[in-house]
């Protein structure tokens, strides 16, 4: 039982130290990139940079301190208790962060001119962090918390609810730019490209850097497609029965799943099998249970054992 207690205590120091982790990044690209540049990418951030327009005199971490806080409040009212708790950490720690680089640095460290490149930097940070934060199960809280209001009492999706708020937050952000309107639909424009180059490296964080690929194959000759991929690849290989819809032949249905760089070998093998063969490709994350990584290489031994079967079914 001791032994239990100690495993979950470092887990969970684990995941609080990851956590704080990511939202420090966040806070870092929003402090020396995002906020500099005055381009406002939604979020709890891009609120209080806006209202930091007309109350200059406000530092944004108190701002963002007062929405999150606002926030907090109608987690708790709609969404429940638990929600609330789950989303605590992260919505108090990212203001806090805030405040600390406010203290630690006043004024931006250095300034970048061109905004693509603050774009490309603050979007790298802001999905390194992000992903660390969602890898570790956490939440940043902020504005996650209307989103999820909205898709609770709304039919819309988790998706549109998200493009809603933000967009909503970025489009606010263009209406008052302090040079002009022109100028601040521009701004938002970058702020597109951190949003998108964001999710992107989140994405990559949340489910591996290494895209692996599903391959679907129908085929009415299944002992032979698969002889001809084990001959080169280390692979597992799901087998379902089927029929064709239409003509209600009797046919096979196998699924594999493989590196990307993999799949013009593997395409190749199994066209060499069965050329009449329908197959078509998916991406593939979050896998789980046993999955091989051993890859075979494909060198000129192999290419010529192959060539030489080919030539004996001839």
């Amino acid at each position: 039982m001791e032994k239990k207690g100690f495993s979950r205590n470092i887990i969970r120091f684990e995941q609080l130290f990851f956590l704080t982790l990511g939202v420090l990044i966040m806070a870092v690209a929003f402090y020396f990139f995002v906020i500099p540049s005055d381009i406002v990418t939604g979020g709890v951030t891009g609120l209080s940079q806006i209202i930091h327009r007309y109350f200059p005199g406000v530092p944004i971490s108190y701002l963002a301190f007062g929405f999150s806080l606002i926030f907090l409040i109608l987690a708790w009212l709609i969404l429940g208790k638990r929600e609330f708790f789950n989303s605590l950490y992260g919505s108090l720690l990212f203001p806090v962060c805030l405040w600390v680089l406010e203290q630690l640095v006043e004024g931006p460290a250095f300034q970048v001119a061109d905004r693509l490149l603050v774009a490309l930097y603050a979007g790298g940070l802001i999905g390194l962090g992000f992903g660390i934060v969602v890898h570790y199960g956490g939440t940043t809280g902020g504005t996650d918390i209307p989103i999820k209001i909205l898709k609770k009492h709304t039919p819309l999706s988790l998706a549109v609810s998200v493009y809603l708020v933000d967009g909503l937050v970025i489009l606010l952000g263009a209406l008052t730019d302090r040079t002009s309107i022109g100028e601040g639909f521009i701004a938002a424009l970058y702020a597109l490209v951190i949003v998108i180059l964001s999710g992107k490296v989140a994405d990559s964080i949340v489910f591996g850097l290494q895209s692996k690929k599903a391959v679907h194959i129908v085929t009415r000759i299944p002992e032979i497609v698969k002889q001809n991929v084990f001959s080169l690849f280390s692979r597992g290989m799901t087998e379902i029965k089927g029929a064709g819809g239409f003509t209600g032949e009797a046919k096979t249905l196998l699924v594999m799943v493989i590196q990307n760089s993999e799949y013009h070998f593997v395409r190749q093998l199994i066209l060499d099998a069965d050329p009449e063969a329908f197959v078509y490709v998916t991406p593939a994350s979050e896998i789980q249970g046993e999955w091989s990584s051993k890859e075979e290489v494909f060198t000129k031994d192999a290419r010529r054992q192959r060539i030489k079967k080919n030539q004996k079914k001839l």
